[in-house]
């Protein structure tokens, strides 16, 4: 069991006060950490030599420069997404969530992904002091007011990635899917 925090009320830097919906916090394009385009290819070989974080694969392309992760607490891995523009002029945006690591089938179960905010910045402070966190990719958080606290449970049960328990899960799924499906049917 993991607590996260996660942006619930902010100030932006035109002085807007916003309160985030708690549903907000399962979109991981809510809030983006800027970092200087100039220092993108810094950050992300200091986070692979000196961090522990690996080029993220498999993984689904979204278009990030950098795709790369980390275990952080078993089974949890932290996974950045690293884009080399943003919307803001001579900014890379991140963005991260953690998940069930890739070693385990759970990993491809969107209900064990969580978007994260200051996780990345505990890394790569070291190249880059400055925590900026922008909201929905425009509008800088000039300050966070509150937080909420999440709790990231661990699966009751782990299976290890092989080209078997990939079908088993997969047929599970698709099986437990028209089960609802036909159990939600009325006649």
């Amino acid at each position: 069991m993991t607590y996260l925090l996660f942006p619930k009320n902010i100030r932006l830097s035109n002085n807007v006060n916003l309160s985030i919906p708690k549903e907000k916090a399962k979109d991981e394009e809510s809030f983006s950490l800027l970092i200087p385009e100039n220092k993108t290819d810094a950050i992300v070989n200091y986070l692979k030599n000196h961090a522990g974080f690996k080029n993220a694969i498999p993984s689904f392309d979204k278009g990030e420069e950098y795709g790369i992760s980390k275990i952080i607490k078993a089974p949890w891995e932290l996974h950045l997404r690293i884009y080399s523009s943003s919307y803001f002029p001579d900014f890379s945006k991140i963005y991260a969530h953690v998940e069930i690591a890739r070693k385990y089938v759970e990993h491809l179960n969107f209900k064990y992904v969580q978007p994260v905010v200051y996780e990345p910045f505990k890394f790569y402070k070291d190249v880059f002091s400055e925590l900026i966190i922008a909201y929905e990719s425009k509008h800088i958080v000039e300050h966070v007011n509150e937080n909420y606290w999440f709790r990231v449970l661990n699966p009751a049960k782990l299976t290890p990635v092989s080209a078997l328990s990939i079908m088993e899960y997969t047929a599970s799924s698709i099986s437990s899917k028209i089960k609802g499906y036909f159990g939600n049917t009325k006649r």
